[in-house]
């Protein structure tokens, strides 16, 4: 297999989608490059090198992004959030031209799962479990609470919030930007890291139960099988073209199934579906190597738990980087921030 440079937008905190790529990339040869607009970025000191970048709304990111997989001989670029997604979506043509692919899926499904009300209006229309959802101008003083409020493009759980009574409705329908309300589920939270080939067919899934969940990301997280959740993710992927990794959420309460939220780009907590043994990120890298992908189900470790911690960086007056535990723990590399 050729060399493949691969380069991670938005790195952040995204440590362990990092080191997955780098393990991937092992036996041929090839690099990880990070970029974020915060120089102290966790994640940039992983990489085998990294750079500043503007905002993803600054007219020159993409030309940015452009000089830095010219110089690095980038061959693939994976996108992260999901304020990016869609302007990546819409130049993935033009950067295939330059032999450089982004794993991200068509403008049409990024807009679909990017507006949550039109999430809800393509599950209805395909009769998938989906709850009642509803803008402002929709609400009655006749509604069944609890019920839960978010942004209708909101991210993680910014602004999300459970409203047990008319009053909190109120006051949160004036705090939420753009609200969209939805009837609350009961039930154990799950998320499902599904990967879909580049012809669009599902290749592998994991579920897994969102134990603890900090910050929008699951910090404790169990891996379990379901027949009946395999089959509806199947059904989903027949209905809306993906490309690469994607993260279903929902809810399963007395076995059955409700999904509340699609993100087609890689969870914040895809380290436990590769420890299960599905390794995403190495399905890309394959994919790439001119290999056809297989399909794969329930072939992962079920009951895998994770649980998650905090670790930290120091970094020098010259950007050179040690851990706190430096005697006993030595980083790999010298890696300094490239402006």
């Amino acid at each position: 297999m050729k060399r493949i440079n691969v380069l991670i937008t938005a790195a952040s905190r995204r440590v362990s989608l990092v080191r997955g790529f780098m393990v991937a990339l092992q036996g041929i040869g090839g690099k990880v490059i990070t970029v974020d607009y915060d120089v102290y970025s966790s994640a940039l000191f992983f990489s085998d090198k990294h750079y500043k970048v503007p905002l993803v709304n600054d007219p020159v990111y993409l030309q940015n992004i452009e000089c830095i997989a010219t110089k690095e001989n980038i061959k693939l670029i994976v996108p992260t959030i999901d304020q990016e997604l869609l302007l990546w979506a819409e130049n993935k043509d033009s950067f295939a031209e330059k032999d450089i692919f982004v794993s991200v899926s068509p403008p049409e499904t990024i807009d679909i799962c990017g507006d949550k009300w039109k999430t809800f209006q393509f599950f209805r229309a395909h009769k998938l479990p989906f709850p009642e959802t509803y803008l402002p101008h929709m609400l009655t003083y006749g509604m069944k609470y609890p019920l839960f409020i978010k942004p209708r493009a909101g991210r993680g759980s910014v602004n999300a919030f459970e409203v047990k009574n008319k009053k909190e409705l109120d006051f949160f329908l004036d705090y939420v930007p753009e609200p969209l309300v939805q009837d609350y589920l009961q039930g154990k939270e799950f998320t499902v890291d599904a990967f879909f080939s580049r012809d669009h067919r599902l290749i592998s899934l994991v579920p897994r139960y969102r134990l603890v969940i900090r910050s929008g990301v699951s910090d404790r997280g169990r891996t379990f099988k379901h027949p009946g959740l395999t089959k509806l993710v199947k059904e989903i992927g027949t209905r809306m073209k993906f490309t690469g990794a994607i993260n279903l959420q929902g809810k399963i309460d007395k076995d059955a199934v409700t999904f509340f939220e699609i993100n087609p780009r890689f969870s914040g907590g895809i380290q436990l579906s590769t420890a299960a043994g599905e390794d995403f990120a190495g399905y890309i890298i394959r994919e790439l190597g001119g290999e056809s992908l297989t399909p794969r189900f329930n072939k992962f470790r079920d009951h895998l738990t994770m649980t998650s911690y905090e670790d930290s960086l120091f970094l020098d007056s010259k950007r050179n980087v040690t851990f706190f535990y430096s005697k006993y723990q030595v980083f790999p590399r010298k890696n300094k921030m490239k402006l």
